[in-house]
């Protein structure tokens, strides 16, 4: 694939409806893959429209102790209908977030950084991701705020209100409540409910991204580039404050990187607030002066004109006056105005203004902060204030640097005009909106604060004083022949640098110190803001090691995790960190812990690489529980080690739909990801989530198939009906998670061996525990014939089944002369080998399903059924029998007495987490315990039926009867010593017994009618049975 680079991005709609996955995978499979259907491009997915509803979000968090790398704890077992209550939250905020979690996935699918291993392109592909997930969260918040937007402004307007501490704003001040026309603006989107709160959310996390993008840019520069090699600005007396300030942020990084958040505040400080004059829009309807914005103090002026009115003067007032000092006062006759109307006069003479030009002198100061808080340039606030015939406040804004002057600079007239607005923010009126203004025009913090109001705020105060100061000091450097005027040297200015100390962490400190001040606390701890706060200080690496630890403490609260381990080390302050239910937080804080880990940036190396990954591993298994499956291995494959596959593992197991099964396959497969490794490790976290701590042999002298009750209806014993239990119904949640595991073998080519072991495992621990209908399951989802066709192409190159691999016949002639054929047929010896147990077991299986069918319909035609029924009943067993007939000769003749190296028992396996390796103590014994239990047993169970189908169908049956009597009696048999160590001898003999009387029974009632061809093949003969009385 080409690389993807900035430039060949275009609409960010249009890239995300035309994303490819980059490169292809291989086709490992010939045969089994052939039906695959074509899978979508990431972009075209659907969306999933569900959860599944087999997911449990218990099953994340619970396991066992004792496994120090934490990757194989044990799941509590709960089924689904348990956690309904917890999934119908789960699935609410999944459809509520479903658009931009996909949107989000295709992103990175698409601009996946670990495509490739080229520094520039993978860097190029970084910064493709971070604008892109910039857009989704702006596209998301422009849909958000036509549903929102009269909501947000009437909430804005509250808080406008609510801040003009000592003016009673009259209009619609009380409460805010949300209206019904904007929930019912959502009309577009039906099947998403969004609030006031989602909009919100949305504009912290795209004013997070827009922060990233910027800083990443700054501190993350391309390899081989270095922002100081730039040509450095020549300055002269005549430069421009454009060419000043271009020097300025050349030749100091930290002033850049100051710069960059503080044009950040501003932006987004326009692109969220109010129009300003709508923001002063009740400021001004207080001054009661209709639409006039200009024309200054009018009713102040009217109560100067009519004092001297009604004093008859014609000269200026004199505030010293006698008459004047008692008849000059305000509306309420509580404080006296003013005299003069220059700006100056309020401060000069200590008195005040009319209530209504005090709202209207308010509006101007408030107008110009919003104007210099959103970043506006000095020509744009000298016009505003221009309007409102406003002009000295026009000319006092005259003095501020713009860093698009072309013009020439006069460096001394800064140095003054930056200490006379200092003085002014101290000295000057008494309104904190208008000595915030001068606070901020000279760099100064306290005069500032009083009027913050948010997080944001506070940030842009203390950055744009230190931006202030550095700024003064590089003009000092570059200009030494500038001073200050004798006269001047008792005007003071802020030295914000010196004030924060260390250059190198002030932004750190500045964050903490918001952390802990009552004004901005609550703020702090929502976790976009937390995040902000976190990139400003350029402390991520130790903030998400942290939130790591954080996510540790939460899983682990209750009962250990296997998803998330337990660690040593606690968070610093636990409150501060994101929680495991806050799942739009993960999604931002996974997508940005993938950027910087694409950005190489050093996160701690391997001493806090599992903690780091935790947040990875919360979203994950968020996407599992809101049913996001095909999400998921995308995400594991960022993940490092075997981690990645035992979360994939875990996250998948619950996948039953063959179909979605290959999907996961195939995308696993695109990502890079070894599936081999993957199906392997699936079993082995089982099998250590669910280790078989029972001791002794539970089916040992307990499993039984006859009844001791006496059999009332026919000679012999009687089997017990339905043995196996209620089909499926019974099946342990492990026992079926263990054969899940078992079906993704057949999946993927190769782990013939293992998968034949792996499968020996399951029937081994289901026959420990007797839990046959699991055997069942296992023997009907997982056959050998299909294990078989499913891997031999990869191996022989032909799919053939157990008939092929153990005819020796049929070879190519080809293959005889290049001397292959030998070769072949050694293979083929091995792999049946490998297959023997296994196939030992499905015989069992095949077996006692046949003696428990075979049992319920004696059990119905005892009950006199017509004779129709009984006609069928009579065929259905016939059926069973002939057609299962082939799993007894394997149990008749060494079974499970071979035993392939290498396979451990259930109750024996142990793992070494480093390596992923079985390690086995002493499996033979547990063939040997399942001989003992079962064989016998089940021999016993045979004869009974034999004899009971020779009395309902045909003598045949008892004759075979007869034949397994001699089998068992043969010098090398190995049934016979089994018996007898299990001194079940006596009831063999009885077994055979009975047959042996009930054939002679029958026998002497029924004429002879020649022998079948069945009793010619086996050179059976009645007349042997046959007594004349």
């Amino acid at each position: 694939m080409a690389p993807i680079t900035r430039s060949s991005a275009g609409d960010l709609s249009r890239q995300l409806e035309t994303l490819q996955p980059p490169g292809s995978f291989e086709n490992h499979r010939d045969a089994s893959w052939q039906f695959v259907p074509e899978l979508k491009a990431p972009s075209e997915r659907e969306l999933s429209a569900e959860p599944a509803s087999s997911y449990e979000e218990d099953a994340d968090m619970m396991s066992d102790e004792g496994d120090d790398e934490g990757y194989g704890r044990q799941l509590q077992l709960e089924g689904p209908e348990d956690h309904e209550d917890i999934l119908h939250p789960l699935r609410e905020a999944a459809n509520r977030v479903g658009r931009e979690v996909e949107k989000f996935a295709e992103v990175l699918d698409g601009y996946n950084p670990l495509r490739t291993s080229a520094p520039d392109e993978k860097f190029e592909m970084t910064l493709e991701l971070i604008e892109l997930y910039h857009g989704i969260a702006a596209e998301t918040l422009d849909r958000l705020w036509e549903q929102h937007h009269t909501e947000r402004r009437k909430k804005d307007g509250l808080r406008w209100r609510t801040k003009m501490r000592g003016f009673k704003i009259t209009q619609d001040a009380d409460e805010f409540e949300p209206e019904d026309d904007d929930v019912a603006e959502s009309g577009a989107f039906p099947e998403l409910h969004t609030t006031l709160e989602d909009l919100e959310r949305w504009e912290q996390e795209a004013h997070t991204w827009d922060l990233l993008r910027r800083l990443v840019h700054l501190r993350h520069p391309p390899s081989g580039s270095d922002a100081k090699n730039e040509e450095a600005v020549s300055l002269n007396p005549y430069s421009s404050a454009q060419d000043i300030w271009e020097g300025f942020f050349k030749t100091d990084d930290l002033a850049r990187e100051r710069n960059t958040v503080l044009q950040w505040l501003k932006d987004t400080a326009e692109g969220s607030g109010e129009d300003i004059d709508v923001l002063v829009q009740d400021l001004q309807q207080n001054a009661e002066r209709g639409d006039i914005i200009a024309h200054g103090w009018l009713h102040t002026k009217a109560a100067i004109k009519n004092t001297k009115r009604v004093s008859d003067l014609s000269k200026p007032l004199d505030p010293a006056s006698p008459d004047v000092r008692k008849i000059h006062m305000n509306s309420s006759k509580t404080e006296a105005l003013v005299t003069q109307l220059d700006p100056d006069a309020p401060t000069r003479q200590s008195r005040i203004l009319q209530v209504q030009d005090q709202y209207f002198e308010r509006a101007i100061c408030l107008g110009c902060y919003e104007m210099l808080r959103r970043g506006k340039r000095p020509d744009e606030i000298r016009e505003w204030c221009m309007e409102r015939t406003e002009t000295w406040r026009a000319v006092s804004m005259s003095g501020l640097p713009d860093p698009e002057d072309t013009e020439p600079a006069d460096p001394a007239s800064w140095f003054l005009w930056r200490r006379m607005c200092f003085s002014l923010a101290h000295n000057g009126g008494g309104d904190e909106y208008e000595r915030a203004v001068y606070g901020i025009l000279s760099g100064d913090i306290s005069s500032v604060e009083p009027v913050c109001r948010t997080w944001d705020d506070f940030v842009f105060a203390h950055y744009n004083a230190l931006l202030r100061t550095q700024f003064d000091s590089y003009l000092q450097k570059i200009y030494p022949q500038i001073s200050v005027p004798t006269s001047l040297a008792n005007f003071g200015v802020f030295d914000a640098v010196q004030f924060h100390g260390d250059p190198k962490t002030a932004g750190m400190r500045l964050v903490g110190t918001l952390e802990n001040d009552p004004r901005t606390r609550k703020e702090t701890l929502q976790p976009m803001k937390m995040l902000q706060g976190v990139l400003v200080a350029d402390q991520f690496q130790n903030f998400i090691y942290q939130q790591g630890l954080a996510l540790s403490k939460f899983a682990n609260a209750e009962s250990p995790s296997n998803l998330i381990p337990a660690e040593k080390n606690q968070p610093t302050d636990l409150e501060r960190y994101v929680t495991l239910d806050d799942h739009d937080s993960l999604r931002v804080l996974t997508h940005v812990l993938l950027v910087y880990m694409s950005l190489g940036v050093d996160l701690g190396g391997v001493w806090t690489q599992t903690a780091v990954e935790n947040v990875i591993v919360s979203y994950i298994s968020f996407l599992r529980l809101a049913g996001k499956e095909e999400l998921i291995p995308l995400y594991c494959s960022q993940l490092t080690g075997p981690r990645r596959y035992a979360i994939l593992s875990r996250n998948l197991i619950d996948i039953t739909d063959n179909e979605q099964r290959i999907t996961q396959i195939r995308l696993m497969r695109e990502l890079g990801l070894d599936v081999q490794e993957f199906v392997r490790m699936q079993s082995r976290y089982l099998f250590h989530d669910y280790p078989d701590t029972v001791d002794g042999y539970p089916a040992s002298g307990n499993f039984k198939l006859l009844d001791n009750v006496p059999n009332t209806n026919r000679p012999g014993r009687k089997v017990k009906a339905d043995f196996f239990g209620d089909d499926d119904g019974e099946i342990e949640r492990v026992d079926m998670l263990l054969i899940r595991s078992l079906e993704w073998y057949l999946l993927v080519d190769g782990l013939w061996s293992e998968t034949f072991i792996i499968g020996t495992m399951l029937y081994l621990r289901f026959f420990k525990h007797m839990h046959l209908s699991a055997a069942r399951m296992l023997a009907s989802r997982v056959c050998s014939s299909d294990i078989a066709l499913n891997k031999t192409r990869a191996i022989l190159g032909e799919s053939v089944d157990f008939n092929g691999l153990e005819n020796e016949g049929d070879e190519d002639m080809t293959e005889v002369l290049d001397g292959s054929a030998e070769r072949k047929r050694l293979l083929k010896k091995h792999l049946l080998a490998e297959a023997k147990n296994f196939r030992e077991f499905e015989a069992l299986v095949e077996a006692l399903d046949m003696i428990e069918t075979i049992s319920s319909l004696e059990k119905l035609l005892n009950e006199k059924p017509d004779a129709k029924m009984e006609k069928e009943m009579k065929s259905q067993l016939g059926k069973t029998l002939m057609s299962t007939r082939g799993s007894i000769p394997p149990l008749l003749n060494g079974w499970l007495l071979t035993f392939p190296n290498g396979m451990p028992p259930p109750t024996c396996i142990m793992y070494d987490l480093t390596n992923l390796f079985l390690l086995t103590e002493d499996a033979e014994a547990e063939f040997l315990l399942l001989r003992e239990a079962y064989l016998p047993e089940t021999i016993l169970a045979y004869i009974s039926t034999l004899e009971f189908a020779g009395g309902a169908l045909t003598r045949d049956f008892l004759m075979e009867c007869m034949d397994l009597a001699a089998t068992i009696a043969e010098e090398d048999s190995d049934l016979l010593p089994l018996f007898q160590k299990t001194g079940r001898m006596p009831e063999l003999a009885e077994g055979f017994a009975s047959a042996s009387k009930t054939l002679l029974l029958i026998t002497s009632a029924k004429r002879s009618t020649g022998r079948s061809k069945k009793m010619k093949a086996n050179g059976w003969t009645h007349d042997l049975w046959s007594v004349k009385s």
